[in-house]
């Protein structure tokens, strides 16, 4: 059997090169906690558990705040949230529409090109 390409003038040209969420992982600063401590920079899976349940829900960041502050709570906690990585910012529009509205609409959104490094710099994309 005999091999045909058929190449596409216009097909999109790969560069090598960019950094992954792992090659970014693996020239952390951390790296050696991180090994020691799969939860890093939380203390425990339970401290990790809080902070991502508290980072997804619905409750006001004076209401997780307020959380924060309690005794109860350790103020550790919340320098390991501000520690995690981000994802890409929230970006708005205000539309200014042809006919009369009581408001002009606003449409949130996120740099779709970010989230696409985001997303493919994930573990689960790595290979």
């Amino acid at each position: 059997f005999a091999l045909l390409f058929d190449d596409h003038p216009n097909t999109p040209s790969v560069y090598p090169g960019g950094t992954t969420f792992m090659d970014q992982f693996s020239d952390d600063q951390y790296v050696t906690l991180w090994q020691q401590n799969l939860y890093y920079p939380f203390a425990s899976g339970a401290d990790w558990w809080l902070a991502s349940w508290l980072l997804c829900s619905h409750l006001s960041m004076a209401a997780i705040d307020e959380f924060l502050s309690l005794q109860l709570v350790s103020k550790e906690l919340c320098l390991c949230a501000e520690m995690l990585p981000s994802s890409p910012c929230w970006k708005s529009h205000t539309l200014c529409p042809q006919v009369p509205t009581k408001c002009k609409p606003t449409i949130y959104y996120h740099d779709p090109v970010k989230c696409l490094q985001s997303l493919f710099s994930h573990p689960l994309f790595a290979s």
